[in-house]
């Protein structure tokens, strides 16, 4: 999946080139085969859908959308063709509070399971365990006789193993907000193994009796022993970097069990340190139900104030906030504050495809610049510096009654391809709806309306940052 573009590849691997490549929607970042070979699905996490497709003709076939679905995990196709599963989280637009949280109102962990043979609305089970939720779902894996299902929960530092035949996957209606208390009766049908870490892919041996992990933070491969819930080996994948300020700053940056009950950890939100899809309340804005859309962390150190209305000046403080007050945690002290600014600081974009090969602004980009810089669009008025912001707060009509602060804060623009909703409520779903809607150049600083070929160049500008 390119999730740039929202495309699919397919690959000749033995003359290493793109054979087609089609559209399914915003980050399909993970993709499964079924057995046969003829069905594609695809998790497109920044249209919360998956999407089927011919896998031979390189053409969509339908889509299922996953209300409030946010971080699509690994798919797999069950051995019969008929299904594809995989796990996600659910934001369900409510405020955050105690009782919300341990409801399961928030944020949630589901599985859930598509048919691949045609439409047919998702099955879901709920995976999140009164008072010891589950945090970041993200690899999954089946036997090949259909009686095992593993999930990691990346968050959680664990496995969770399942019977499959024994789940009780619900259609429209469904599920619960809770896991369904029969999983909980019988330890073979499901049971949670603590690895440690961040276990991420895995899979099943062919006797299906070992998972194999790949566990992120302890640079190693896990085996698993099924029957007795075990690891038994732990595989080093070379020497283990040091702990430093920034790595241990990475590890309280994924860890959800510094959230009331377990429910969810900074990357659930901040995916990968960048942004999710969803426009979210987090209350930190003075009010309830303004909702915003996640502001991404990279470069944090460099584009202060913070948040949309620019009111928290104060990094470290800033911090103990999102610890204490957006996940409801016990908190954090002061080293361990530090320690996830060093590992923000540390957050580095990829290459960005909008470009050319060496880096270099493409042709058309380069125009865009022009139009950014010049008087017509006047965009770098307030979007200036190496970071794309002036740091100030200003008033751009866009504003709410119901918002405590007044004007909003220039957000940098580096990254901007890797969103998918624009502006702080989320109102604008392309850059191009951003240029000719409610803040089109000519509405905020701008001379007047551009032409088609500017707000293409300009797009392309945009794009490239």
């Amino acid at each position: 999946g390119l999730t740039a573009t929202g495309e699919v590849a397919q690959l000749n691997l033995q003359e290493a080139r793109v054979e087609r490549k089609f559209t399914v929607g915003a980050w399909p970042r993970y993709l499964a085969i079924s057995p046969d070979g003829t069905r594609l699905a695809v998790a497109c996490s920044g249209d919360s859908k998956i999407v089927v497709a011919d896998a031979l003709k390189g053409e969509v076939l339908y889509e299922e959308r996953l209300i409030g679905g946010i971080n699509i995990g690994h798919m797999q196709c069950s051995e019969d063709g008929k299904y594809v599963y995989f796990p996600w989280m659910v934001y369900r637009s409510n405020p955050i509070t105690v009782g919300n949280i341990q409801r399961g109102w928030v944020l949630a962990s589901r599985i859930g399971r598509v048919r691949l043979d045609g439409p047919a609305y998702r099955e879901a089970i709920s995976l999140d365990v009164p008072q010891m939720a589950i945090a970041d779902p993200h690899g999954l894996a089946m036997s090949n006789d259909g009686n095992r299902l593993v999930v990691s929960a990346s968050g959680t530092h664990e496995l969770l193993i399942y019977r499959r035949p024994d789940l009780p996957f619900i259609g429209a209606g469904g599920p619960g907000d809770l896991i369904d208390s029969t999983l909980l009766r019988d330890r073979d049908v499901f049971s949670r193994v603590d690895v440690g870490g961040r276990p991420m892919g895995m899979a099943i041996s062919a006797d299906n009796k070992t998972v194999y992990v790949a566990n992120y933070v302890n640079d190693s491969v896990q085996k698993v022993d099924i029957e007795s819930r075990k690891v038994i080996q732990e595989i080093s994948l070379g020497r283990t970097p040091e702990k430093s300020l920034a790595r241990h700053g990475m590890e309280l940056f994924y860890d959800g069990q510094q959230s009331l009950d377990q429910w969810y950890s900074c990357h659930s939100c901040h995916y990968n340190g960048g942004v999710n899809s969803k426009a979210m309340d987090t209350m930190n804005d003075g009010s309830t139900l303004t909702m915003k859309t996640v502001l991404p962390l990279y470069h944090l150190q460099q584009t202060s104030p913070w948040t949309w209305h620019g009111w928290q000046t104060d990094l470290q403080d800033a911090m103990h906030t999102s610890f204490t007050n957006t996940m409801l945690g016990k908190g954090i002290n002061n080293e361990e504050a530090r320690a996830v600014m060093t590992y923000l600081n540390e957050l580095q974009l990829p290459q960005n495809p909008f470009r050319n090969a060496d880096g270099s602004l493409t042709e058309a980009a380069v125009r865009g610049e022009k139009i950014f810089r010049s008087e017509q669009a006047a965009c770098a008025s307030c979007h200036n510096g190496p970071y794309f912001t002036d740091g100030k707060i200003h008033d751009v009509g866009l504003g709410s009654a119901e918002d405590y602060y007044n004007g909003y804060n220039t957000p940098t623009l580096i990254g901007l391809y890797r969103k998918v909703r624009y502006l702080h409520d989320g109102r604008s779903k392309s850059l191009e709806d951003v240029l000719t809607g409610d803040h089109a150049p000519e509405k905020v600083s701008g001379e007047r309306a551009l032409s088609r070929e500017e707000l293409s160049d300009l797009l392309a500008y945009l794009k490239s940052l």
